[in-house]
């Protein structure tokens, strides 16, 4: 090849790798509501990304694709956790991961904070980003579908897309609060009880570190009955 044939080569190939890249930066701009959701930026989602900046959350965790691998990605924990969840995580870290081998500081984050933190994660688990990251798609799925047609879902994503983001169950979830075989055999609850547990922890047990759980009590009573077939 000769030279002025490898300046061709080069040129056109930069020239239309120039034009894809911009032909698709226009063509994603030109459908940001559709993938991104912009209309739902309203203050709060606003406050919350300044949270997440101001107690640098990338410096543990990935959002979108940044930050680091310490700590799970974020990207779709609104439906992987929870709302009352989120709030108890970011505010007694030491509480809810302390019998957990990996440890999240205590970085004072007021509940208002928190609150705008979880419009923000709601947010962005709602962004049109190919099913990212993988592992967190059949929480998102159920969390989705538990309320409205929770026969359709399988009765393992609906514990798993519940409470998956704390306990585990045949190598599935974190088992931050301990596996539901061992919690079914421990547990003494009747289904009433345990529905109510769910939905308001302390008022079964005072001393219970689990937050109230965003759960219909159609869902609590499928995550009870699930429960109960364990022991």
């Amino acid at each position: 090849m000769t030279l002025n044939n490898a300046r061709l080569v080069f040129w056109v190939g930069a020239l239309v790798s120039a034009a894809i890249f911009g032909w698709m930066t226009y063509d994603f701009h030109q459908q940001e509501e559709k993938y991104a959701h912009n209309s739902k930026i309203d203050e709060q989602v606003v406050a919350g990304k300044k949270v997440w900046h101001k107690y640098n959350c990338n410096v543990c965790h990935t959002i979108l694709g940044f930050g680091a691998y310490y700590a799970p990605d974020m990207t779709k924990a609104y439906y992987r956790l929870g709302e009352n969840n989120i709030i108890s995580i970011v505010m007694e870290p030491e509480k809810v991961y302390r019998d957990s081998f990996r440890k999240m500081p205590n970085l004072g984050v007021s509940e208002e904070e928190a609150r705008n933190l979880v419009r923000f994660l709601h947010w962005t688990a709602d962004i049109e980003n190919r099913n990212w990251p993988p592992q967190d798609e059949k929480y998102v799925k159920a969390a989705k579908m538990r309320a409205d047609q929770p026969a359709n879902v399988e009765r393992t994503d609906i514990v798993l897309g519940t409470c998956g983001g704390c306990h585990s169950f045949v190598n599935q979830g974190r088992n931050v609060a301990g596996d539901f075989s061992d919690l079914a055999r421990e547990s003494s609850f009747d289904r009433t009880t345990l529905i109510r547990f769910m939905q308001d922890p302390q008022s079964v047990n005072p001393d219970s570190d689990m937050p109230p759980q965003n759960v219909t009590p159609e869902t609590a009573g499928i995550i009870a009955d699930f429960i109960l077939s364990l022991r």
